[in-house]
């Protein structure tokens, strides 16, 4: 465990040692070196179900907050979010003994400026809470 923890840790700061490199017409990735405008909470919240769980309820309020472009069921989601939020957004699902822990990153789509990470991360909670989570068990 405390070699895994040291290489992710290398690669967080790998990352933040490098410049910016859009990866395409697509959403930029947080992983990619080179992410301009961008901003990463890790951890930014905790969901109380297990991944797969969790990532349902993430896909129900991406609907709500955006356009999903890439998903690895249940740990990545990618997608551009809506007005007044617009933005790539990453969340990256960890199991949390029991429960999901999701970090958030965002970078910003063309033409727009960087909307308030705080205000991002809100906006996932806000959808999260108002979700009948016993429809999705």
């Amino acid at each position: 465990m405390q070699r895994i923890n040291a290489a992710a840790a290398l690669a967080l700061r790998m990352l933040d040692e490098t410049g910016v490199r859009d990866v395409g017409p697509e959403a930029p990735t947080p992983a990619a070196p080179g992410w301009m405008g961008q901003a990463r909470d890790v951890p930014s919240f905790t969901v109380e179900a297990l991944p797969a769980e969790a990532f349902e309820g993430l896909l129900i309020a991406a609907a709500e907050l955006g356009e999903i472009t890439d998903d690895e069921p249940p740990y990545d989601l990618r997608l551009l979010l809506a007005p007044p939020l617009t933005c790539w957004c990453q969340l990256d699902v960890v199991p949390d003994a029991g429960a999901s822990t999701v970090s958030v990153s965002i970078a910003a789509a063309e033409g727009q400026p960087l909307p308030g990470l705080v205000d991002v991360r809100n906006a996932w909670i806000e959808a999260l809470n108002g979700l009948d989570w016993n429809d999705l068990t």
